[in-house]
């Protein structure tokens, strides 16, 4: 069984709250992932994965130094933030990302064509690269974008060639750091809500939130 730790350290959302993320927590106990709701940092080293959804107070530079050696030894860890840096939030997860030369750009993405329910803010992005054959396109809604500074960085996912950020910065929405040695993978996303119960039965979201906690 994998065994996931769903942070509250930070004021993140809680994956408890039913109304955003039953069917999330339905479909991690029928793949047999445990997820459970921790609040202290030193015991995510107990776990196999950890994810920081929406976290809302800046990471400490031990805090980060713990993190970053959960991932020298294998384990991975998934941050996901919003557009616009509402709350600071790209802020918040660049004091830790930004270790993994990830940057979270805090910016908007819009798609007048490439998108669900003729919405432009939520992205459907169907150029994926580094994750596994079953995930081809995704909804993203209200995402920002990434920028990467490391070579261990790998994209996973783009916008399409009509979406565009506010700020004209390229279209990597999702990337993950590989660990050279371990395996150990830090996965970043522009956007929390895709596997939210609106997000996560369209397209490939099941499969993307399935792949991020399992690692």
């Amino acid at each position: 069984m994998r065994k996931v730790a769903w942070s509250l350290a930070h004021q993140e959302f809680i994956i408890s709250d039913h109304y955003y993320f039953s069917k999330l927590e339905r479909y991690a106990r029928e793949n047999d992932i445990k997820i459970d709701e921790v609040d202290d940092v030193e015991r995510f080293s107990d776990y196999d994965t950890v994810i920081f959804n929406y976290p809302e107070i800046p990471f400490k530079e031990e805090e980060v130094d713990f993190i970053e050696e959960l991932v020298r030894k294998g384990k991975t860890v998934g941050i996901f933030g919003y557009y616009k840096n509402e709350d600071r939030i790209a802020d918040t997860c660049n004091t830790l990302s930004e270790r993994f030369g990830i940057k979270f750009n805090g910016d908007i993405v819009t798609d007048p064509f490439s998108n669900y329910e003729n919405d432009d803010l939520l992205i459907v992005a169907s150029d994926c690269t580094n994750l596994p054959e079953n995930i081809k396109k995704v909804m993203l809604a209200c995402t920002d974008t990434l920028t990467t500074t490391k070579k261990e960085v790998r994209p996973l996912i783009y916008g399409s060639d009509t979406a565009k950020s506010k700020l004209g910065l390229d279209l990597l929405l999702f990337a993950e750091y590989v660990h050279p040695e371990s395996g150990g993978k830090f996965i970043a996303g522009g956007t929390c809500v895709f596997w939210d119960n609106y997000s996560i039965d369209l397209y490939n979201n099941k499969e993307l939130s399935l792949y991020i906690l399992t690692g």
